[in-house]
């Protein structure tokens, strides 16, 4: 039996621990495959490295041997133990995690919710009308957990339900969270992108929570299933929502009003246009970022510990792009499809500061003057030497980024916006709820 004081105190997120709860698993391997940081026990966040099977496997069955470790997106390698079991994992005061952050709950009552209004246009929801479009839907999350949610996703669940059935009435469907045609998705897209390492994960290909298949639908109707590309697989799907028949469907928590999106349907993609760069909003020094504007937000470069890049909007925040594997980073590949040289591995820029410091000063101060900037050497040393080694090779690598894509930043700019917004040329087609 577990013991009250285990849902109280933080400790480390170790496979046990991820094993204990079915929800705990899912949102482990959801956070892992969206690229999303995680914290460890001494307060810094990493982003772990997938594909990684041995990693899914240790996280859904447990029993990971004693001294695995893992990657991360910056070089490192770290144990389960050196994870803090924070609040969303049921850490802190917040009891066994169910609730608001429980993904597998809301995403599945979601689906549930929406069969319920098929099932009857006038529905109240009431637990018997819910208890009944759950047998009909494909999800993970049990019927007790979708019939004890708080307040706020019942109203959330609610609103987006009506605004589903009003877009999509005409046809029947059947709803999925977490198995049948998901989790064939998923494994799709990660047998095809471990190949062509267009994505490090599959929410930048395809965002969607759910999955809705329309009744009648076979499958000789369409041929994903035997895709050898991602392109033919998005051809396939995009062919799929011309007919409303296959769908994938991006969820969000419903507060006010909400509207329903097409993403890389037939809307094209409208290019964002470049303002200028700032190698700090203050000055040079101040601060180990840099910026790119553009006229819809700014594009912030900095160590997050890896090197990588948060694209900011006016209303919102579009995500990150990582760049600490230089050439083989999203960021390092977008460079070069644009025509630019592409930025370093950070862990090479590192070990240049922490073991020939010389020789990174000069490289320094090169990618300093190819700037504009106007300290001579002598200043520009003294200035470096009041900083550490993770401000000096930020500010370095975002340097050196903004010279490489001069009079590319346009097109780089909507590389990563594209990328970063799941509407690159590459990205699946899906509706969204937003």
């Amino acid at each position: 039996m577990l013991k009250f004081s285990s849902f109280l105190s933080e400790g480390n997120l170790g496979s046990g621990e991820i094993q204990k709860y079915d929800w705990r698993i899912e949102l482990f391997l959801k956070k892992l495959k969206q690229g999303l940081p995680f914290e460890t026990v001494d307060g810094k966040m990493v982003t772990l490295q997938y594909p990684n099977d041995d990693l899914e496997k240790y996280v859904k069955k447990g029993g990971a041997p004693r001294g695995y470790k893992f990657a991360t997106t910056d070089g490192q390698e770290l144990s389960f133990t050196k994870l803090q079991k924070t609040k969303e994992f049921g850490g802190g005061t917040s009891g066994s995690g169910a609730g608001s952050d429980n993904t597998t709950t809301t995403e599945s009552a979601q689906c549930v919710y929406a069969q319920c209004i098929w099932d009857n246009p006038t529905t109240d929801f009431n637990q018997e009308e819910i208890t009944a479009a759950y047998q009909k839907c494909q999800v993970n999350a049990p019927l007790k957990d979708i019939l004890n949610m708080p307040e706020d996703w019942v109203d959330s669940s609610q609103k987006s339900a009506k605004l589903l059935y009003r877009g999509l009435k005409k046809k029947n469907y059947t709803w999925y969270r977490g198995m049948g045609i998901q989790s064939e998705m998923e494994e799709m897209f990660k047998v095809l992108n471990r190949a062509e390492k267009k994505f490090n994960n599959i929410n930048k290909w395809s965002p969607a929570d759910i999955w809705i298949v329309a009744e009648g639908v076979t499958d000789t109707m369409y041929d994903w299933k035997n895709a050898r590309s991602l392109q033919y697989l998005n051809n396939e799907l995009r062919k799929a929502y011309a007919e409303r028949d296959i769908m994938g469907i991006s969820l969000k928590k419903v507060e006010g009003r909400a509207r329903l999106v097409q993403v890389n349907y037939k809307k094209p993609y409208k290019p964002a246009k470049f303002k200028s760069v700032s190698f700090g909003k203050r000055d040079f020094w101040k601060s180990k970022d840099g910026y790119i504007f553009y006229d819809g937000g700014e594009v912030q470069f900095r160590t997050f510990p890896t090197f990588q890049c948060e694209i900011i909007g006016k209303t919102a925040k579009h995500g990150k792009v990582s760049g600490g594997d230089g050439p083989k980073s999203m960021m390092g590949m977008m460079m070069t499809q644009v025509g630019a040289t592409a930025l370093p591995v950070q862990k090479d820029i590192i070990d240049m500061y922490r073991n020939r410091y010389d020789e990174f000063v000069n490289a320094f101060f090169g990618e300093y003057q190819k700037a504009g900037q106007k300290d001579d050497f002598d200043t520009f040393k003294i200035n470096l030497k009041t900083k550490d080694d993770n401000w000096s090779v930020s500010k370095y690598l975002a340097t050196l980024v903004f010279n490489n894509v001069k009079g590319k930043e346009s097109a780089f700019i909507n590389a990563m916006l594209r990328y970063a917004k799941s509407e690159s040329a590459e990205s699946a087609v899906h509706l969204k709820v937003k």
